[in-house]
């Protein structure tokens, strides 16, 4: 008799211990090739696909969908064989349909996030009666509001329950606090002429990469701040991989741009570009969440100004960037326009001093007033 083959949940990244699982693509008494994708799960940081290691039956499903998995548990069970029996076609035909109609029924759970299915348990949404206006057809936390404001209000309480992303998110923000010594220190950033010789310079390149290059030039000219604290001293980098904090409906990622310093403002500008939509759309890789030496995050979009970042461990620094200001101010007897930037330096005090740490904030602040050296 063949032995059955386990299929188990594998270690996806060195932090990560748990998953989710988001969708099987067969289901249990379905034929099974070797190779094919069996199911879906997702970690903190993306959505992981499982292949199935054997051709044969499966068996058993252990986890359901929207069940969690530790390292190491059982996901379900294959007998494999060497081909598929022989059917009829109406059986054949049978369970096709059966399938079919299984998926359609289950379409709009499956193609809504676990941070969306949470927030409509929440708000008491049925999500099976939504459209989705995302993209291919996916349900949205708007969709959702949207539906919740059109239903009977309602007094009581309730409690949402922790996805696996948001008890990653709250370990590892703890983690940050209590094993590293972080100070905050805030500084404005005149970009009244990035604003307008942006446009002239490279109208196409969104404002975003002009930061992330004063960033990483600033990086290049004070290496301390890329650089990790070790128990036998501290660690400095001679590449700036950039970490980019994005905002999805699973909760924060921070996919990383490699060698940020070999890119020119062009580069950087795709590159924040697409690792931004691949967050967002779960198409991140592992290497792509794995690696960074200093974060920048962004809240100006958010209508936030100054703020105090947590460190995306283990790095030294992180920068936070908020939304652009406009004042009068004099120029001789004339009042003229400013537009300034707020900036919000996060570093490790273990590491870094107030005084390097202001002089790299200097420096930023100064690239970003002169845009010509951006290029």
């Amino acid at each position: 008799m063949t032995k059955e083959v386990e299929i188990r949940l594998p270690q996806t990244s060195e932090e990560v211990r748990e998953s989710l699982i988001v969708f099987w693509h067969r289901s249990e008494g379905d034929w099974v090739k070797q190779g094919e994708v069996l199911v879906e799960v997702q970690t903190e940081k993306a959505v992981f696909e499982i292949e199935a290691p054997v051709t044969g039956r499966l068996i058993n499903i252990l986890v359901k969908r929207g069940e969690v998995a530790a390292v190491d548990d059982i996901l379900a069970i294959i007998e494999p064989a060497a081909e598929e029996p022989a059917v009829s076609v109406r059986e054949k035909t049978g369970d096709t349909e059966k399938a079919k109609k299984s998926e359609e029924r289950d379409h709009h759970f499956v193609r809504a996030s676990p941070r969306v299915r949470q927030l409509a348990k929440e708000l008491k949404v049925d999500l099976t009666t939504l459209v989705g206006t995302g993209p291919e057809g996916r349900i949205t936390e708007k969709d959702v509001r949207r539906a919740a404001n059109s239903l009977p209000s309602s007094a009581e309480e309730s409690i949402t329950p922790l996805t696996p992303v948001r008890r990653t998110i709250a370990r590892r923000m703890m983690e940050s606090l209590g094993r590293s010594a972080q100070l905050t220190i805030t500084a404005w950033a005149d970009v009244t002429r990035l604003s307008v010789r942006g446009r002239e310079l490279a109208p196409e390149i969104g404002f975003t990469a002009w930061i992330l290059r004063a960033t990483v030039l600033s990086v290049e000219k004070h290496p301390y701040m890329n650089a990790v604290w070790e128990e036998n001293g501290i660690r400095t980098f001679s590449s700036v991989h950039l970490g980019i904090a994005v905002d999805t409906e699973e909760g924060l990622l921070v996919p990383v741009i490699p060698r940020a310093e070999l890119m020119s403002l062009r580069q950087l500008d795709e590159a924040v570009r697409r690792i931004a939509e691949e967050a967002r759309s779960q198409k991140l890789a592992a290497k792509d969440l794995k690696g960074s030496t200093f974060t920048v995050s962004n809240l100006g979009p958010y209508g936030v100004q100054f703020f105090t970042p947590i460190l995306n461990p283990p790095e030294a620094a992180l920068l936070g960037v908020g939304q652009i200001d406009s004042r009068l101010v004099l120029e001789g007897e004339r009042p003229v326009e400013q537009k300034r930037l707020p900036l919000s330096l996060t570093f490790d005090h273990r590491i870094i001093d107030g005084a390097p740490a202001a002089r790299f904030l200097q420096t930023l602040v100064g690239l970003l007033a002169d845009p010509d050296r951006l290029l």
